[in-house]
């Protein structure tokens, strides 16, 4: 897979904060990322969402990043505020939303 490792370098990440992401082995990644094995096509699923990317960008088969990943670099910080998202179940996820939405809000009135 020719830009997982493009993809982590630029978002600033470690390997290991990816592999506890996704729940995948570092070494695994690592594998994948220098091109001595091939990642199942679940797994290229997960990094195509946690980079926010396409699967035709990840295997090279793009040469442009998607529009949402083009228009926007996120922080580490943004990308730990998804991860935890993902992680939350469907209350969490609620709750994180409508939380979201109050401070939204609150910034737009000034309070």
């Amino acid at each position: 897979m020719f830009r997982l490792k493009e993809l982590r370098l630029e978002c600033g990440l470690k390997r290991s904060k990816v592999a506890a992401d996704l729940k995948i082995n570092a070494g695994t990644i690592a594998n994948y990322e220098n091109g001595i094995r091939q990642a199942p096509y679940d797994y290229l699923i997960k990094f195509a969402d946690y980079y926010g990317v396409s699967l035709d960008y990840i295997l090279g088969r793009e040469n442009y990043e998607t529009p949402v990943r083009a228009a926007q670099t996120l922080s580490a910080a943004e990308m730990q505020l998804i991860a935890d998202y993902r992680k939350s179940g469907q209350l969490g996820k609620s709750r994180i939303a409508e939380y979201a939405q109050l401070w939204a809000e609150r910034s737009q009135t000034g309070t």
